[in-house]
C-alpha cells in the first residue's frame, strides 16, 4: 500500500503545496533552532558589555579620586620630617590610641594594633584603624565635605609627632562619588616607628 503512493506522481499543484510546505517547515526551523536563539544571545551579550562599561567607566573614577587622594597624603608624609621616635613602652602605645581617639572624636572607629619584634633597634606598631565620615557624625559645624574631613582626618593622624608610615588605605563611598558622597568607609594600615627598650 505504502508502495503505491510511492510511486505516485504528484501533481503539479501538489508538488507546489508539498514545496510551500516544506520550505515553510525550513523557515520555521531557522527561526526556531538558528535565528531566535542568536538574537537572545546577542541581546544577553549586549547587556553584559553595558554592565561592564558602566563599572569601567565607576572603577576608573574611582581609581583617578584615590590616585589623587593617595598622592597627596605621599607629598603631605615626605614634607613631615620632625617626628619623633618614642620607646616603645605600654605607656606610649596607650598614648598613641588616645590621641587617635582623640582625632577620631566623636566618629565610631575601630582599632587594633600588633607590634614586630625589634629589628635594629627599631619596634614597628602596625595600627589598623576603620571608620565611617558622615554628614551627620562630622560635626554641625564643620562646614566641610565628607571626603575633605576624611582627608583632614587621615593627614592629622599621620602628621602626628610620631614618625609613622601610611601602608595601605581603602575608601568606600556611599552615594554618588568621594566628592560628593553622603558618607565614606575608611579602612587604613599605618606603621608607627619606636625604639626597642
Amino acid at each position: 500500500m505504502a508502495k503505491k503512493y510511492l510511486k505516485r506522481r504528484f501533481s503539479v499543484r501538489e508538488t507546489i503545496l508539498l514545496c510551500v510546505l516544506l520550505a515553510v517547515l525550513l523557515v520555521g526551523l531557522y527561526f526556531g533552532l538558528v535565528f531566535y536563539p542568536i538574537q537572545s544571545r546577542t541581546q544577553d551579550v549586549n547587556t553584559e558589555l553595558e554592565n561592564v562599561k558602566v563599572q569601567k567607566e565607576v572603577a576608573t573614577g574611582l581609581k583617578a579620586e584615590y590616585d589623587m587622594m593617595k598622592a597627596e597624603l605621599d607629598r603631605i608624609e615626605a614634607n613631615h620630617d620632625n617626628t619623633t621616635m618614642p620607646e616603645s613602652t605600654g605607656a606610649h602605645a596607650t598614648e598613641l590610641r588616645n590621641k587617635i581617639d582623640d582625632i577620631l572624636e566623636g566618629i565610631p572607629h575601630s582599632y587594633s594594633t600588633s607590634v614586630q619584634a625589634p629589628q635594629d633597634g627599631i619596634v614597628k606598631r602596625t595600627v589598623s584603624l576603620s571608620f565611617t565620615v558622615t554628614e551627620e557624625n562630622k560635626g554641625a559645624e564643620n562646614t566641610a565635605t565628607v571626603y575633605e574631613t576624611v582627608r583632614s582626618l587621615l593627614t592629622e593622624i599621620i602628621t602626628m609627632e610620631y614618625r609613622c608610615s601610611l601602608n595601605t588605605f581603602s575608601l568606600s563611598p556611599q552615594g554618588q562619588d568621594l566628592q560628593h558622597g553622603e558618607s565614606i568607609s575608611v579602612v587604613a594600615t599605618i606603621e608607627f616607628f619606636e625604639l626597642s627598650v
